[in-house]
């Protein structure tokens, strides 16, 4: 199987020795009992807190002798590539701290942003550094929501993030799933519509505090996008 988007769950694995091998990477983190996992002849035991890491097409072996929930994350290779996540497959397990555990609980309801934010923050706790580009990057998306009228341009993100423009926009597509500007657009017309209906200011207004260049630019990119102008749509929605 070919993951498109990473997978997230918890699982409880049986009392019988299972083989198996994916096409895809995977992380596995006892939350409680334990899994006893072996991967190329090294057997290695993940009880609460542990995190082992099974590479794309590793044949491994796992056997659970007691009650178990374990939490497991099938990621798509393209998708760690483009967000330089391999190095956690390169890794012996690791003990987690207790603040990365705790928030593990809470990953199968979590954000893209957020899953990825933790995965970094595994990356990181070895060494305590936070200094890598894909770590900007995630720094980034709150500081352009909560300025969006300023003129962003994506060359900027990228030197912002220390990487080519290509490279930029790869780990952000695998990030939020859409391209750079496409993200910036819906953004800016998801605050448009939010101002439209909680405030009474004028469509030029509007346009401005969203970065439009102005309410004609506004009105062409909202009808693009909903199928009719700013000003119909605010219109219908008053009648609601």
């Amino acid at each position: 199987m070919v993951l498109a988007h990473p997978i997230i769950e918890t699982r409880a694995y049986p009392e019988r020795v299972l083989t198996d091998r994916h096409s895809f990477h995977q992380l596995l983190l006892g939350l409680d009992g334990c899994v006893e996992l072996e991967i190329g002849g090294r057997g290695m035991r993940v009880e609460p807190g542990v995190l082992a890491s099974i590479g794309v097409g590793n044949e491994h072996h796992y056997l659970a002798p007691r009650a178990n929930v374990a939490l497991v994350l099938d990621l798509p290779i393209e998708w760690c590539e483009a967000l330089q996540l391999e190095d956690l497959f390169d890794r012996c397990p690791r003990r987690l701290s207790p603040t990365l555990l705790n928030r593990a609980r809470c990953l199968e309801a979590a954000s893209t942003q957020e899953v990825v934010r933790w995965l970094n923050e595994v990356l990181a706790q070895p060494s305590n550094e936070a200094r890598e580009p894909r770590l900007r990057l995630l720094r980034l998306l709150p500081e352009v929501e909560a300025d969006l009228a300023r003129a962003w341009r994506v060359r900027d993100w990228a030197a912002h993030c220390h990487l080519a423009e290509a490279a930029f926009a790869r780990q952000f597509r695998a990030l939020t799933g859409r391209a750079p500007h496409a993200w910036l657009i819906e953004r800016r017309l998801a605050r448009a519509r939010q101002l439209m209906c909680d405030t009474r200011a004028s469509l030029t207004d509007v346009a401005q505090a969203c970065g439009f260049a102005d309410s004609a630019h506004f009105s062409r990119v909202f009808r693009a996008h909903h199928g009719a102008s700013p000003r119909q749509w605010r219109n219908l929605m008053s009648c609601r």
